[in-house]
């Protein structure tokens, strides 16, 4: 157990993170528990809405919802939209995905970091902002977001201040991976399992917004990325805990370091719940700074899209 951090509620920044901003090498990878500080809605509280809105419509009863909320979420929403395309009504989900109902200025700080992003929430709060210290200059006001998978060149993680949507972009609905059959199209496709491996080869990933209920997820990206556990410490997940799953905790640190050489480093939630990772991404903003990567390695992300686009 020698290996695994204390649950604190402040968690310093690990030198490998900050080492990876100056190398121009650090990627943040965001996920749905970052975007629910701004009362954006959790996979179940969107699956919830979802079905309530069919319900409202009159196309499922309170007793088939009651039923379909024993099933996991992404299930849920399968079967919504399916019930959906039977009776040919769109769901409309981007409304429940781009409307803030807490103030939070956690993607204050997270922007200000200014890295190349990764996310597979469908939101466009994310717009990190990249400032070159050396020149002054700055990234557009506007992130390069990119949702098309076909798109999803690892060459865009050397670009400071552009934002890659894993699953889609609530500016293109069709973009949003969402369903079952989704997930597995979107997971079996050769671009984006070059993507991940790309990424989780030769960049830091700080994973954020990825907890319990994200774990799924977390290790479908993984698995996707051909990534196992290896000493160079290139990957860390900050997670919240009450005290008292500290065992949990160990357990699960263990886990994903031997399994995907991921470094959880846990938080608090006692005192402040998850709110408690605003003020430490707010900390750690502070701390880091990014530079852009050498030129050699933006030639052999340049190979790699030359490379794609003559096959």
């Amino acid at each position: 157990m020698s290996g695994v951090r204390e649950l604190r509620e402040k968690i310093d920044v690990p030198d490998e993170i900050k080492q990876a901003g100056l190398d121009g090498s650090l990627v943040l990878f965001v996920g749905a528990g970052v975007s629910m500080l701004l009362g954006l809605p959790s996979w179940h509280g969107l699956a919830a809405s979802v079905l309530e809105e069919l319900r409202t419509n009159k196309y499922l009863n309170y007793s088939e919802i009651e039923q379909l909320k024993n099933l996991d979420p992404k299930k849920q929403l399968s079967i919504a939209f399916l019930i959906a395309k039977q009776n040919k009504y769109r769901i409309e989900t981007e409304k429940y995905l781009n409307k803030k109902n807490r103030n939070s200025a956690v993607y204050e700080h997270l922007n200000k970091i200014g890295s190349s992003c990764v996310t597979t929430n469908y939101d466009e709060f994310l717009e990190p902002k990249f400032v070159n210290k050396k020149d002054g200059s700055k990234t557009a006001p506007k992130a390069n977001r990119v949702f098309d998978r076909e798109r999803m060149y690892a060459k865009l993680l050397n670009e400071p201040g552009s934002v890659v949507h894993l699953h889609g972009c609530i500016q293109n609905a069709d973009s949003m991976v969402i369903t079952t059959k989704d997930y597995l199209e979107h997971y079996d496709s050769e671009k984006v399992q070059s993507f991940l491996g790309e990424l989780f080869e030769k960049k830091t990933v700080l994973f954020l917004g990825y907890g319990l209920a994200e774990a799924e997820i977390l290790e479908t990206i993984l698995r996707r990325g051909r990534v196992k556990g290896e000493k160079e410490r290139k990957r860390f997940a900050i997670q919240g805990f009450f005290r008292s799953e500290l065992p949990l905790y160990e357990k699960l640190s263990e886990y994903y370091e031997n399994s995907f050489g991921v470094h959880l480093l846990g938080f608090i939630r006692d005192f402040e719940n998850y709110d408690g990772l605003e003020e430490i991404i707010r900390s750690w903003a502070d701390q880091i700074e990014i530079r852009e990567p050498p030129l050699v390695e933006d030639l052999n992300f340049m190979n790699e899209v030359l490379g794609d686009e003559w096959t």
